[in-house]
């Protein structure tokens, strides 16, 4: 019976099927990723947890092996990488993680009443192969200027690009987190391309790219946050709520281990994530028993610990800070 052991590996480590599964990760300590610059107490203890999970394009020997584990849940592609490009699916994620330290950097400023400058433009989504946009930018950089002409929103980089012929060269200015970077500030690039047609209309220029309204902030850029290759949104939360705590001085948390998943905008509002029955194996494992999770998905999050986990629902920032207080019994 060996042989077809064998001959099943080779066949399954030769390509992948369309598939995803989604598995436990890890819980993380907040305190060993945020950096802002102060002195730390000599008797500092962190308390957030950060958590993820393991996402696996499957293969044929995996598909079988993870149907018969309980914990983990699979995924037809399209539902993990939409229409997105294979290729830019990581720089994707990478970027939806440097949007979330950022997003947590201000909701956590704004708690505190502390202002953040702003500065608008056309975010990039993803880039059409074979297109002038193509291999030149990324997801996640922001357009400011087209051809000298200021770009603050998706009409006005629409109606740059299309202002000239295609064939046009034009220099594109563009900021740019380094999602490698544990630090919270940018650059600013110029590109020049030259404008293609568009294939609807092969009398408008043509940039070759998917983007939406965006905005970039300015945020102090001795502030860090270290995530290495961990992409997506959903640590926004934790971030935030261990950046109150370090830039106010005010270990809320001190003395309760707690864990947190979940978007965070700019303005606090905590969102729905995904992965979330598997995040909660993790923070139990983890041997941490409280978990913070958006409110509609509290449900979701006893999907395999039940009862072996406080979980508590919340819908913003605020929320989360007087949940953590009120399991301390502090105002």
């Amino acid at each position: 019976m060996a042989l077809p052991v064998v001959v099943l590996i080779g066949w399954a480590t030769g390509f992948s099927i369309p598939e995803y599964s989604i598995s436990p990760g890890q819980a993380i300590d907040t305190a060993t990723l945020v950096t802002v610059p102060q002195v730390r107490p000599k008797d500092y203890v962190g308390s957030i947890y950060m958590t993820d999970v393991t996402l696996i394009h499957l293969t044929p020997i995996l598909w079988i092996y993870d149907h018969v584990v309980s914990d983990v849940s699979i995924y037809p592609a399209s539902e993990i990488v939409g229409s997105s490009d294979p290729s830019q699916f990581s720089q994707q994620q990478l970027s939806q993680m440097a949007n979330a330290k950022l997003a947590a950097g201000v909701a956590a400023f704004s708690y505190l009443n502390r202002r953040v400058p702003e500065v608008y433009g056309a975010e990039v989504l993803a880039t059409v192969p074979g297109t002038p946009a193509y291999g030149v930018l990324r997801p996640g950089d922001l357009v400011t200027e087209v051809g000298g002409k200021t770009v603050t929103s998706m009409s006005t980089f629409a109606a740059a690009i299309t202002s000239y012929p295609p064939g046009s060269v034009v220099r594109l200015l563009v900021i740019r987190q380094n999602v490698n970077s544990s630090s919270l500030d940018f650059k600013r690039i110029s590109f020049t391309v030259k404008l293609g047609s568009d294939p609807r209309n092969g009398k408008k220029a043509f940039l070759g790219v998917e983007y939406t309204q965006g905005v970039f902030y300015v945020l102090p850029g001795s502030i860090k946050i270290a995530t290495g290759e961990i992409g997506g949104p959903s640590a926004g939360l934790a971030f935030a709520l261990q950046l109150v705590q370090e830039l106010s001085h005010h270990r809320f948390a001190r003395g309760v281990k707690v864990a947190a998943t979940g978007t965070i905008a700019p303005n606090g509002i905590v969102g729905e994530v995904g992965g979330v029955p598997q995040k909660a194996v993790a923070v139990y494992r983890a041997g941490v028993k409280i978990f913070l999770v958006p409110k509609q998905q509290v449900s979701q999050a006893r999907t395999y610990v039940g009862k072996k986990l406080t979980i508590i629902g919340v819908s913003s920032l605020s929320q989360a800070i007087d949940a953590i207080k009120g399991l301390r019994g502090i105002s």
